[in-house]
């Protein structure tokens, strides 16, 4: 078969279908050490700044000599192998430098040489800084001693804790599928001997860095077990305990692992659209699915694809029966690539999930119908949720913060004074939990706060607000006040529930607590002086314990 078969009609009207993908598409020719430009998509045009008129011109012809140098011997290698390439390098332009993803998928036929060469290139710059700045952001919202234990267990990086010596006192599992070591042949010895020599200098330049209290992100060659070198991206966080730096975490990162794409040979324009990571599907002005790649089929948690082509596209939308006609007629009709939004599904499985989608207009099996392309970017809006809520809560006890807890009073207190009612804030404090950590561990010390919490929330009801401020103190923002006696009673009534045992594992463990109590408007008429005063007023409390003061002037 000659290779200008490949270069069909039906081909190019297919391929025109690949202008909605906003990743760049070369379709090239090879002959010998030859490589010729043959189409390209819209998106490859406005990158490089070229139109039709490159087609047939050779890629000496079009890119630079250093582009060249780069891009030449891969296409080389994939002619030569006839299988998939997939490779990354550092694109400069007038707007800066940006970070490219390729894949060169060979398109041949059985006793043929290489004729074919489809490239992808995707901008993969802002997800590389966003998997950075991801890894920056889950460490500080980690780093506390309630969540060490979770978090070396169940990182997928490697996690060592260093003394100020450089001398592994911990490591997670993760580093025996790394680097072949177990955690007891890496404790006690000095981290440096595992580096690779020509990287220890600039290792130990780091490591001194953390000590004295930066942070930093370095690459470095470290020895397998079995003698080879793994390369680790390495980001050091000091470890601070009252105000000085008593060691330091190393998170690890393996970069060695890059993604295996499948070869292909066969239907050319499915066979590229098949395998493309992106969920690709195709359905029609009613919404009927007429075509899925793989990828949907695994994003929409099918099998098969008889079990998503026919069904409508609407019957994997979280609220379908709640979709705006306006919105309805989005997913209808789009006669240009509309821009990237966000919408929720629902797998075959009923798993919610967050989508970011991108419609555009196409021609299928001679009708009108609407393509999608769908990324999953579930864990990305679940993460912007958790941190928007961590912002705001206690994570031990999921409890509202101190931050939280001034703008409901503030507000509060304005609701207050336009009905004519009253309010009150109680601040507790447990008696002598120091002594429960002492004696029995912080586990246990933090599963009593937990219960502690759920008993204040049970006893002040759900229309009042619990808030833990931090260690063992908590604060209560009781609404709807009309007499005095009402905060005598629920404060009385608290005291009594509170001092009920506490059931932990197989330990029965009582204790008190010591409150102040401020109300307003007679104690004050902001959330800064309500608190002030109940505080004053806990330390009247604590110089007895077990019982409640109201603020006195």
């Amino acid at each position: 078969m000659n290779n200008d078969k490949l270069l069909s009609a039906d081909l190019f009207h297919r391929l025109d279908m690949l202008n909605a993908v906003k990743d760049m598409i070369f379709v090239i020719k090879a002959d010998g050490d030859t490589f010729c430009y043959i189409w390209m998509n819209q998106a490859a045009c406005y990158e490089i700044g070229v139109d039709e008129t490159i087609y047939g011109r050779q890629i000496e012809d079009v890119l630079s000599p250093e582009q060249v140098a780069v891009v030449k011997p891969k296409y080389q290698q994939a002619a030569a192998e006839k299988s998939t390439i997939v490779y990354e390098d550092t694109f400069v332009t007038s707007r800066g430098s940006f970070v490219r993803e390729t894949i060169l998928i060979p398109i041949c036929f059985e006793n043929e040489t290489c004729g074919i060469i489809v490239a992808v290139v995707r901008d993969v710059t802002e997800r590389k800084k966003k998997e950075q700045e991801r890894q920056k952001a889950n460490w500080e919202l980690e780093i506390n001693e309630q969540k060490f234990r979770a978090l070396m267990e169940h990182n997928t990086d490697i996690i060592f804790e260093l003394d100020l010596h450089g001398t592994v006192r911990r490591v997670n599992h993760v580093v025996e599928t790394v680097l072949g070591y177990s955690a007891d042949e890496m404790i006690g010895r000095l981290f440096i001997i595992f580096v690779a020599r020509e990287d220890r200098k600039r290792a130990l330049r780091h490591l001194q860095k953390a000590i004295e209290g930066g942070s930093e992100e370095y690459e470095v060659s470290v020895y397998h077990r079995a003698g080879k070198k793994v390369n680790l991206q390495i980001k050091n966080v000091p470890v601070i305990v009252h105000n000085q730096v008593a060691g330091v975490f190393c998170i690890a990162k393996n970069i060695m692992e890059k993604k295996q794409w499948l070869s292909s040979c066969g239907e050319r324009y499915r066979k590229l659209v098949e395998f493309l990571p992106e969920a690709i599907i195709v359905f029609n002005t009613e919404g009927k699915i007429m075509y899925i790649n793989l990828a949907g089929v695994k994003l929409l948690g099918g099998k098969q694809k008889k079990d998503i082509i026919g069904n409508a596209i609407w019957k994997f939308f979280r609220n379908a029966a709640q979709i705006a006609p306006k919105r309805r007629k989005q997913w209808q009709n789009s006669s240009d690539v509309q821009e990237i939004f966000v919408e929720e599904f629902v797998r075959l499985d009923g798993k919610p999930i967050y989508l970011e989608v991108s419609l555009s207009s196409v021609e299928y099996a001679g009708e009108s119908a609407m393509q999608g392309i769908f990324r999953d970017v579930t864990e990305k809006i679940n993460y912007e949720k958790q941190l928007e809520f961590l912002a705001f809560h206690d994570p031990l006890t999921k409890l509202p913060n101190r931050r939280l807890f001034f703008d409901i009073v503030d507000k509060s207190i304005i609701e207050a004074e336009r009905t004519k009612s009253g309010l009150a804030v109680l601040y507790l404090d447990m008696d002598n939990f120091k002594d429960v950590n002492d004696t029995f561990g912080h586990d246990i010390g933090d599963e009593l706060l937990k219960q502690f919490a759920k008993r204040i929330k049970k006893n002040v009801g759900e229309h009042n607000v619990v808030c833990r401020i931090g260690g063992d103190e908590f604060l209560v923002l009781l609404k709807g006040v009309k007499e005095r006696t009402d905060v005598h009673q629920i404060a009385k009534r608290l005291s009594t529930n509170i001092r009920k045992p506490y059931r932990i594992k197989h330990l029965t463990i009582r204790t008190t607590a010591s409150m102040g109590i401020a109300v307003s408007p007679i104690d004050g008429t902001t959330s800064k002086a309500l608190i002030h005063h109940a505080d004053q007023a806990l330390y009247q409390a604590k110089m007895k314990k077990n019982c409640y003061r109201f603020y006195s002037f």
